[in-house]
């Protein structure tokens, strides 16, 4: 893709298709690669799409001018795609949200999360909680424009660093539903034991 500025474009959100496998595979890990750095199993997850596939509610794919540039994992418990901590009924997240570095300055990253936004309001949950990496600050900057708080309490170590949380309170029950933030912990916990299966 070129990188020069585009007089026009369509952008299209659309399901993930076998033949996207490729494309969405490479977009991932060069996203990715852009900021920090991923390795080991979960680099593997990352680098191909049809192990998320079958495990989540929406496995969706942005195309520009017909290009496939992003990806994002749209879940909600029960799915085996899920990852965070123990869900509670009217929660969505979403995962793997990825933008190839060519497209970025395109607003990919900001439909994809808003198709996001739009699947969990359609079933009818009442927020949203993600995690990203300490140092994905362009998502985390999206993330805030679109409503997002973050929600340090809930922190936790991976091994490729630091996970910030942040949640998207969808209707006006969610205060009553979820409790509220707790206090910061003093040292992040590492996520298996936040997080156990």
């Amino acid at each position: 893709m070129a990188t020069s500025p585009r007089s026009t474009t369509t952008l299209t959100i659309r399901r993930f298709r076998p033949e996207d496998a490729e494309a969405v595979g490479r977009i991932t890990l060069s996203a990715y690669d852009a900021y920090g750095t991923i390795g080991g199993e979960y680099r593997d997850y990352l680098g191909d799409p049809t192990r998320r596939a079958d495990g989540c509610t929406a496995l969706l794919v942005a195309e520009l001018d017909g290009e496939v540039v992003g990806t994002v994992t749209f879940v909600v418990p029960g799915d085996d795609a899920w990852e965070g901590p123990d869900p509670a009924p009217g929660d969505a997240s979403f995962r793997v949200l990825a933008v190839a570095p060519e497209a970025e300055g395109y607003g990919v990253g900001r439909a994809l999360v808003s198709r996001c936004i739009e699947l969990a309001r359609e079933l009818g949950c009442h927020r949203i909680v993600i995690v990203s990496m300490a140092w994905m600050t362009r998502a985390h900057a999206l993330y805030h424009r679109l409503g997002f708080v973050r929600r340090p309490d809930l922190d936790l170590r991976f091994p490729s660093g630091d996970g910030a949380m942040f949640q998207l309170d969808l209707t006006d029950e969610a205060a009553e539903l979820f409790p509220p933030p707790g206090p910061v912990p003093d040292e992040l916990p590492w996520f298996e034991d936040a997080w156990p299966r």
